[in-house]
């Protein structure tokens, strides 16, 4: 892709613009940068548009490059099209800046340790890079970095934005509501994942989940050799579960046998995780032994279920971020013992009625509701007949209730269901705080 001497607009400045602007310059384009924020400092040749977006700014580009934190509905970029410029996500460019294999992997949740846990089992025997929504942009990594396969973590936000991308092995792990502040519909929601198939053909690879029938139905018409994994229909599924292992109805495969003893992941939605890495893994030629070493030997990825204290007889879990009620239903699942659960975060208008429905079948002891959504939650509860609840203005305080609400070998569980944003930067920053409020409790007992 020769983007020399061509006008390239980028649209939001964070992490990802920003890369996008360095990778443009040195690809000499002619850079222009279009940004929300009022102050910036930014490289020496950009020309820069702050405190908004506006189309005399834009609508002379070339190429207009999206940063996922820009809504893809915008009125400008629904002119820039019209005009008939192209507008593209940052992963699309990328895509056509090199001849790498890609491994995608994208679902509602279990992205960050399905990569992460991919990337460790192929650093065995391969050069691999992991890049994408984990927190490293893909673009800023084409032009230096030749490794034998990109793993990417990619947002329904990045799929969005795609057009060519095809990538060598797309993984989708499961589809739920989420985003729906920010995406039109469910179906719009849905039909970015799709993206992460859209070009692929009979040469490329599709692992995706049989136990999701809006993944089932996502992917009936895809054109890929289609790989499905399940933990409930072993008939017929490629990759499933019996007697503690995995197994492969996979002709390459099929002598293949995983144990499951071992590993230090936690809950049975990581064991789907767990089946789409080994297999991604087994695809590009990774040995058994190493393999299952890998398995054995990678912890789970902070803030994901995260057991990190045992103490007064209790067992604290930071789950910060499950930030959608699918992630809280799964964590529930995966936890046997007794729990209380501090749940709540921002409202990004997501249905919690499947929830609601755990929480009247699951041992909970208590709830503690927290942030933007808690008095949105507390109704849903007291109208399905749930009471053990208490309202907290401050995770501090609700952690503390937690504790006192709890008895010897209940699990405290940190499993929000939703955003962090309005009372935190981000996920890992509540997940670090509800540590450290847990950490002072302790230290104040000792």
């Amino acid at each position: 892709m020769d983007l020399k001497g061509k006008c390239v607009t980028v649209i939001g400045y964070g992490k990802t613009g920003e890369a996008c602007v360095k990778t443009l310059l040195r690809l000499g384009a002619r850079v222009k940068l279009s940004e929300k924020k009022e102050d910036l400092t930014v490289p020496d040749g950009v020309e820069v548009e702050l405190g908004g977006h506006t189309e005399g700014f834009i609508l002379d580009s070339d190429l207009i490059i999206v940063s996922p934190g820009v809504r893809w509905n915008e009125l400008f970029l629904e002119r820039a099209r019209n005009k008939g410029i192209e507008v593209i996500s940052e992963i699309e460019l990328a895509y056509r800046l090199t001849d790498v294999p890609i491994i995608a992997i994208t679902g509602t949740n279990g992205k960050t340790t399905t990569t992460s846990l991919t990337t460790h089992i192929l650093s065995t025997k391969k050069n691999v890079k992991l890049v994408g929504n984990i927190g490293i942009p893909f673009i800023g990594e084409v032009i230096d970095s030749r490794p034998e396969y990109f793993v990417l973590e990619v947002s329904s936000f990045q799929l969005q934005g795609t057009k060519l991308f095809r990538p060598k092995i797309g993984v989708l792990l499961n589809i739920a509501s989420d985003h729906l502040n920010w995406h039109n519909s469910i179906e719009e929601y849905v039909e970015a994942k799709r993206r992460i198939f859209y070009n692929q053909g009979n040469e490329e690879i599709l692992i995706y989940n049989r136990d999701d029938i809006n993944v089932v139905e996502a992917v009936r018409d895809a054109k890929s050799r289609k790989i499905s994994f399940s933990l409930e229909d072993t008939d017929k599924s490629e990759v499933y579960v019996k007697d503690g292992n995995i197994k492969f109805n996979i002709e390459e495969f099929s002598d293949v046998s995983i144990p499951l003893d071992n590993i230090r992941l936690i809950g049975k939605h990581n064991l789907a995780n767990i089946m789409c890495a080994s297999t991604i893994g087994l695809l590009c030629g990774i040995p058994l032994d190493d393999l299952i070493r890998a398995i054995e030997t990678f912890s789970p990825y902070p803030h994901t279920l995260e057991k990190f204290l045992e103490y007064g007889g209790l067992t604290f879990i930071d789950d910060s971020k499950a930030t959608n009620p699918h992630a809280t239903i799964s964590a529930l699942r995966s936890i046997n013992e007794n729990k209380v659960l501090i749940l709540g975060g921002q409202d990004k208008g997501m249905d919690f009625s499947e929830l609601i429905d755990e929480l009247r079948q699951t041992n909970v002891r208590h709830i503690c509701l927290i942030g933007e959504t808690r008095e949105k939650l507390k109704k849903l509860l007291l109208e399905n007949s749930i009471e053990n609840f208490s309202i907290h203005t401050s995770l501090e305080e609700a952690v503390l209730t937690a504790i006192d609400s709890a008895k010897k070998g209940d699990c405290i569980l940190f499993s929000p269901a939703c955003a962090s944003f309005d009372m935190f930067k981000n996920y890992a920053e509540r997940g670090e705080r509800f540590k450290e409020i847990v950490y002072i409790w302790k230290s104040s007992k000792v």
